[in-house]
């Protein structure tokens, strides 16, 4: 399906609603667009007569909104006039939430200070440089109380190199000492074992992640790129805030 590029801002005044099953009209009117996509779930939405819709791939920026009677397909953003609050985006970031919070202790590489104060997740890439600068200023977040969980998204994909590389760091014995010599630039001998890898990129592609590192907050709100720690913690300060 092609989406168009252009942003449609419809000004509202309250929130969306809980998902349902779409009704007959508006799949119908979505297939003659898209007929090998399926819709998940419709939500109301302030406007009248426009359905939020969410398609199954449980891709978070598959969000498009769809007139009752099936007719018109609008891909944009809703902002609430009375507080400037982009509803579009809660609905993501609601989502995201819901499929970063799946991920159990034992899922992911964990890098703790004590007093934690904040937690994030991080995809990462062995190779990525400014994954590799993020790492080595680890001591700095968890002195400022910020928890690192890592999950690993090899921008070449799947069976390449650097997802190699993240299968090797999972597999050995100390996983957090083997992060840093790799992200330290060592070449690590091979190891192969039952790991979340694969798993991990298709949860990011699912968050719509797009390149390393990108950060999600406990409230699944995207970072989309590194910041450095100061920088980090006033924006986590800034998000816990909203």
């Amino acid at each position: 399906m092609s989406h168009s590029k252009s942003l449609l801002s419809l000004l509202v005044i309250t929130g969306i609603s809980q998902a349902q099953q779409p009704s007959s009209a508006i799949n119908d009117g979505f297939k003659k667009l898209a007929p090998t996509a399926t819709i998940s779930t419709s939500k109301e939405t302030p406007i009248k007569g426009i359905k939020q819709i969410n398609l199954d791939t449980n891709n978070v920026n598959d969000v498009y909104y769809m007139t009752d009677d099936g007719q018109y397909l609008i891909n944009g953003t809703i902002i609430a006039t009375k507080n400037g609050k982009n509803l579009t985006e809660q609905s993501k970031t609601n989502k995201r939430l819901d499929i970063i919070s799946q991920v159990k202790q034992g899922e992911r590489l964990d890098f703790f200070p004590k007093d934690m104060k904040y937690h994030v997740t991080v995809f990462t890439d062995i190779d990525c440089g400014y994954c590799r600068k993020l790492h080595k200023e680890m001591k700095e977040y968890n002195e400022l109380g910020i928890g690192i969980s890592y999950l690993f998204w090899p921008r070449a994909g799947i069976q390449s190199a650097s997802f190699n590389k993240a299968v090797t760091v999972w597999c050995s014995d100390d996983q957090r000492q083997a992060m840093t010599n790799s992200q330290n630039g060592q070449n690590l001998k091979p190891l192969q074992c039952n790991n979340p890898i694969a798993q991990h990129y298709q949860m990011g592609r699912q968050l719509g992640v797009n390149g390393t590192p990108n950060i999600v907050t406990d409230k699944g709100q995207l970072i989309p790129s590194y910041l450095p720690p100061q920088a980090l913690l006033q924006q986590l300060v800034m998000l816990a805030s909203k």
